[in-house]
């Protein structure tokens, strides 16, 4: 199974591990105890039922509950125990650590204030407080092993956009023209699910607008929405039928190994009208604009501010980043286990940019009711600007037949 089935290089975990404990001991935060489960895969390189708890000195312990086996077998932590229940947690802390921290970080963005609870009463004499922050940060920088990762989900997001142009014919409704380039990314090694930190706000591959759909806003946060399929999913590919020479925009992730790439393209069936080629070239001008000013240093919302200034010059600032009442305030988000890692190339983000960072930039534009525009690439931040991580053509991707 080692040549289908990737495990976590085992230095990859530890060098994490102490990364993490540097931070808490920098922050003054005895141990921390993660419990979502992408913060357990990070940090321990299993995706099993489990929690991790890191002290800011000495050895982590790994808790696992479901299923034990495996998750010992993908776990790159060397002292690992097996419970049964959650209430199990302090003893084998006390046993390991040879006490209960004085102060214990859980990650407060995502857990219920129930879930809080529980661990209040289970740590009765700890001060929990709030460690996401502090390892959302360290996640923001990816390490080389991680970048490689995202790189091969790029290459294969270029192999899906190049499959979409050859089956792409009019009169295919969105979500079937979707659900073709899902199984086609699925043989490629897309693992399907794309995952966000949010509370209400989900992510999937088949974002695919045609013609009027591309118009359409609904609740999610982005310039567009989409019709969807009912109103209980009214985001994305609709039953709409794909017509000759209107844009289509197709925003389609990819995810191998737990790491995911955002790219978005344009497609069309036949020559699009001119309009909106004029429009897809000056939107990609604000996208080379901002990463081209991208670097080590540099604020999300200094790269922000360059967007709406080149969108200005290029006369589409009315529908740049969403209509008129419906503009979102972000032009890009970071992307790597979660669609929404920091940075953010956000109006409000004062985060400056490090080397190693990476995010998914998507100037788009919304004519509302008529059509969406947009252009879409994962990038990491180098030392002297950035490199593209999906490696795919800028140009629009027509129909072959």
């Amino acid at each position: 199974m080692n040549t289908i089935y990737h495990l976590v290089p085992k230095e990859e975990v530890r060098a994490r591990v102490r990364r993490l404990q540097k931070a808490l001991r920098r922050e003054g935060v005895e141990a921390a105890l993660f419990v979502q489960k992408m913060d357990v895969f990070y940090l321990t390189g299993t995706l099993q039922r489990s929690y991790i708890f890191v002290p800011a000195a000495g050895e982590p312990v790994h808790l696992i509950k479901k299923d034990v086996a495996r998750g010992a077998r993908e776990s790159g932590i060397d002292r690992k125990v097996a419970i049964r229940s959650r209430k199990e947690v302090p003893g084998h802390i006390r046993r390991s650590y040879g006490k209960l921290p004085r102060t214990l970080g859980l990650e407060a963005d995502v857990l219920p204030v129930r879930e809080w609870r529980v661990w209040e009463d289970l740590f009765p004499g700890s001060r929990l407080v709030d460690a996401s922050a502090l390892l959302m940060g360290l996640r923001s920088v990816k390490s080389p092993y991680e970048i490689a990762v995202m790189a091969r989900a790029g290459k294969v997001a270029r192999e899906v956009y190049e499959y979409g142009r050859k089956i792409l014919r009019e009169g295919m409704t969105e979500i079937a023209f979707a659900g073709e380039m899902m199984a086609k990314a699925f043989a490629l090694g897309h693992e399907g699910l794309l995952r966000m930190r949010s509370l209400n706000d989900e992510s999937y591959s088949w974002h695919i607008l045609s013609g009027k759909s591309g118009g359409i806003v609904s609740y999610i946060n982005a310039p567009m929405g989409g019709l969807g399929l009912s109103p209980a999913f009214p985001v994305g590919a609709s039953r709409k039928p794909i017509r000759a020479r209107e844009p289509i925009m197709v925003d389609f992730g990819i995810c191998l190994r737990g790491y995911q790439v955002d790219e978005t393209r344009m497609f069309c069936i036949g020559t699009m009208p001119k309009r909106y080629r004029d429009l897809y070239r000056a939107i990609i001008r604000v996208q080379h604009a901002i990463l081209e000013a991208t670097r080590p240093g540099i604020r999300g919302k200094d790269l922000f501010e360059i967007g709406l200034e080149t969108a200005e010059r290029e006369g589409i600032s009315d529908i740049y980043l969403g209509p008129p009442g419906n503009k979102v305030s972000f032009v890009g988000h970071g992307i790597g286990l979660e669609i929404n890692d920091p940075p953010f190339i956000a109006k409000r983000d004062e985060t400056p940019l490090s080397e190693g960072m990476t995010f998914a930039l998507e100037p788009k534009l919304v004519l509302k009711d008529e059509a969406a525009i947009g252009i879409e690439d994962t990038v990491v931040v180098t030392r002297d600007g950035i490199r593209r991580l999906t490696p795919m053509r800028q140009s629009i991707y027509h129909a072959a037949g």
